[in-house]
């Protein structure tokens, strides 16, 4: 699962910071396009993109508690989103880093 990083995508994608829904799409065969980090609440919080046209009747199961998923193919792919989460917080750790010493 690697993000890709354009601005263009996030205009036009579905946006969730739900480990668990993200899981759910990846389990459904649909990777993240884009994976970003913000501060909220001195928190970091990872937002996962997915291409609205790859969704489908997705989401609206996963909304209405009417997602059904094979249980090992679910823990896959939440153990992948978080190895995916954690690795984009320590970027953007690295990089919040970066800027506060002032570099270039």
């Amino acid at each position: 699962m690697e993000p890709i990083q354009t601005d263009s995508i996030q205009e036009h994608s579905i946006r969730t910071s739900d480990f668990y829904e993200a899981a759910y799409y990846l389990s459904e065969g649909i990777p993240p396009e884009e994976i970003t980090c913000r501060h909220l609440n001195k928190n970091i919080i990872c937002d996962f993109y997915f291409d609205p046209r790859q969704i489908g009747s997705h989401q609206f199961n996963y909304h209405s508690s009417q997602a059904i998923v094979n249980l090992l193919a679910f823990r896959r792919s939440y153990a992948e989103v978080l190895t995916c989460a954690n690795q984009a917080k320590r970027e953007y750790r690295k990089g919040q880093k970066s800027a506060s010493y002032g570099e270039e």
